[in-house]
């Protein structure tokens, strides 16, 4: 039998230290672009909502006004298109928050609370139409697809 030198085994040693090291580097790696990922969403959302706050504050105070608690077939049409926008809001918000679950940034705890207003939302059978026009994400679509629906 041959015998291996102290060398040789020096050597392997280096070698594994070397491929665990890489192994590390590339988690790591992995793990920034899912948060520099997390943070082009979250930058985007916020720009889309900052959008609608505006349109929001223009047409006028939506708590103030009682619009909230107001029933959909008492609403007039300016509060009925501001409840639009407002729902609009809402939608991107849930898809930020369901893009930031999909990396892994979300606590099992604050996902299932996030379901909780997904559900309400989808819901909402006569304020429906407005999540065509804001969630752009297709998982997102299709989870909410798979939601129970309501609307029929």
């Amino acid at each position: 039998m041959k015998k291996v030198s102290i060398d040789t085994w020096i050597q392997l040693l280096g070698m594994l230290s070397v491929v665990a090291g890489l192994v590390f580097v590339g988690l790591e790696m992995q793990q920034t672009q899912r948060i520099a990922l997390a943070n082009q969403q979250q930058a985007r959302t916020e720009l889309i909502t900052d959008m609608m706050l505006v349109d929001m504050e223009l047409v006028g105070d939506f708590g103030a006004s009682g619009q909230i608690a107001t029933d959909w077939e008492s609403m007039n049409p300016q509060q009925k298109s501001l409840r639009e926008t407002r729902q609009r809001y809402l939608w991107q918000v849930l898809e930020n928050n369901f893009f930031q679950n999909e990396m892994g940034l979300l606590t099992p705890e604050l996902w299932e609370q996030v379901e909780r207003y997904n559900n309400a939302r989808w819901s909402e059978c006569h304020l429906r139409h407005t999540y065509n026009r804001a969630v752009r994400y297709a998982p997102f679509t299709e989870y909410l697809e798979t939601l129970p629906d309501p609307c029929g």
